[in-house]
This record gives structure tokens, C-alpha cells and sequence, in this order.
């Protein structure tokens, strides 16, 4: 049983040819808010899993969504009139050779978007190694790759699923019990030690750049640039960070310092992606 049951059961024109077939998987379907809670769990569990055992993970999600009617409503109310091509398109960045993905800020265009990425990965529409080399490609291998994109894509989906489950009606905010942990806005997990190690880095490369002899036209693009950068990190403003590491991306490679600070960029960059950014 794979991804396909999602589409089946949430598509407007493909719910009303659903017939008897409604009925017998309907006695698999579980409307209980706890199987949101799980799921939302295992989304979080997703960064720390092993890049061979991705596949059947991602799977196991999509299957939870099937199997449960809440997380049916939530996933089909978020993908009502939501174009996967165009938000895809909207969400690349070009990062040098590469492309970087910046998901949708919004909660249910993100629970659309992740939603749909996923089940894409499922089918084999894409491949889950191509695109990770595309979007998130590092050099300390896929393993780290695939734990930048689960925080960056699947994590963020928990928190906005759990906000939609809250918010999906009136009654529902009545009836929901609480849970003991915390729920986060869509924000990444930037810690303060992580702030100050990001602001020291973009400091230290202006300073090398200014130690390069590099002509003050260059020199004001790149403080320009590092400072927006190191503003938006202080501000944990993660759709800002990423616009402007790959503005700082450019401005280094185009310049007659770059080969001094090209693998400096890279660094923050993994650093930005490993918080989920």
C-alpha cells in the first residue's frame, strides 16, 4: 500500500468514484487525534534516520497519512486548489552550479508542497538521490544531505500539521488534549551558540577579504551583503538567510577574492542547512 491511496482519497473529482471500495478501507482508517501525534513524532524522527532506510521511511509516512482520516482532511483542505509545478518553481534558488529549495512559508502551502515532494520520492517520480544532490548536496556525503533536507522539509510539516489539527475548527481546539511538548512556529532551530559561530564566521570573512587587497567596490558589495546576512541570522529569519547566502554565494565567486572564501561560504551554508535553513 503505497502513496497512491492519498491521492485517491483526497482528490475532489476522485472521491466521488471512490464506491464501495470507500467502504472496505474505510474500516482501516483511524480518526483518532493520536494518529497525528504519531505521525508528527515520526516526521521529527526522520533527520536521524540513515539514508538507506530513507525510502521506506518516506513510505511509512504516506501511509500514515492513508490510514488516517484526520490527517486526510488536514493534507486535502491544504492541497485545495494548490499547484505542486508552480510552487516547486517558485521554491528554487539558484545556488551556483546547483539549486538550492527555499519550501513555502505558509502552513498549508508547506503541508501541500512537503506532502506532494514526498509522494513524488514514493512513486520513484523522482529520485530521492538525484534530488538531494541537486537541492541539498554536501560534501560530507548523502547521509548529511538527507538529514539537511528532513529538517528543512518534514520537520517543518510536523509543526504545521499540528497547528492545522488545532486549528481545523472551533470544536477542536475544545476537544484536542494537550500534549507536553512545545508547539514551535515554523521557524528552524538556530541556537544562540549557533548565532554567535554564524556571526563570528561572516565577520571573519570580511575581514580576510579586506586582508586580500581587494579593491573597495568589491569590499562594499560583500559588507553590504554580510551585514543583511548576519542581521537575518540574529533575527533567526530563515527565508532572508538563505536569500542572502546565495546573494553572498555570488558576490564571492564573481569577485578577485574568491578563491579565498569560496569553501568559507560553502561552510555556512551547511551549517544553515544542518539547522533546517
Amino acid at each position: 500500500m503505497r502513496g497512491f491511496i492519498i491521492l485517491y482519497y483526497i482528490g475532489g473529482a476522485g472521491a466521488r468514484k471512490r464506491g464501495s471500495m470507500t467502504n472496505e478501507f474505510e474500516k482501516y482508517v483511524d480518526n483518532d487525534d493520536e494518529a497525528v501525534y504519531e505521525f508528527c513524532d515520526a516526521c521529527k524522527e526522520l533527520p536521524n534516520v540513515k539514508f538507506i532506510m530513507a525510502e521506506r521511511k518516506i513510505s511509512e509516512l504516506l501511509i500514515m497519512i492513508a490510514t488516517s482520516g484526520k490527517l486526510q482532511a488536514i493534507v486535502a483542505n491544504a492541497c485545495d486548489g494548490f499547484n505542486f509545478r508552480d510552487a516547486f518553481a517558485k521554491a528554487r534558488v539558484r545556488a551556483g552550479k546547483r539549486y538550492s529549495l527555499l519550501p513555502p512559508s505558509r502552513p498549508r502551502e508547506m503541508i501541500a508542497f512537503a506532502v506532494n515532494l514526498l509522494y513524488a520520492f514514493d512513486t520513484r517520480a523522482v529520485s530521492l538521490q538525484d534530488f538531494l544532490d541537486e537541492y541539498y548536496y554536501s560534501g560530507n556525503g548523502i547521509s548529511f544531505a538527507f538529514t539537511s533536507f528532513a529538517h528543512n522539509v518534514v520537520v517543518p510539516l510536523s509543526d504545521c500539521v499540528l497547528g492545522e489539527l488545532r486549528a481545523f475548527s472551533e470544536s477542536a481546539r475544545q476537544e484536542i488534549p494537550p500534549r507536553e511538548e512545545t508547539i514551535t512556529e515554523y521557524e528552524p532551530l538556530l541556537p544562540d551558540e549557533a548565532v554567535a559561530d554564524l556571526t563570528e564566521r561572516i565577520a571573519d570573512i570580511c575581514v580576510i577579504a579586506e586582508r586580500s587587497g581587494a579593491g573597495s567596490r568589491e569590499l562594499e558589495q560583500l559588507y553590504s551583503i554580510s551585514g543583511g546576512l548576519s542581521e537575518s541570522v540574529n533575527k533567526r529569519d530563515a527565508r532572508m538567510m538563505r536569500m542572502l547566502l546565495v546573494g553572498l554565494r555570488g558576490v564571492v565567486a564573481s569577485s578577485s577574492y574568491g578563491g579565498l572564501l569560496s569553501e568559507k561560504v560553502e561552510e555556512l551554508d551547511e551549517t544553515l542547512r544542518h539547522f533546517g535553513v
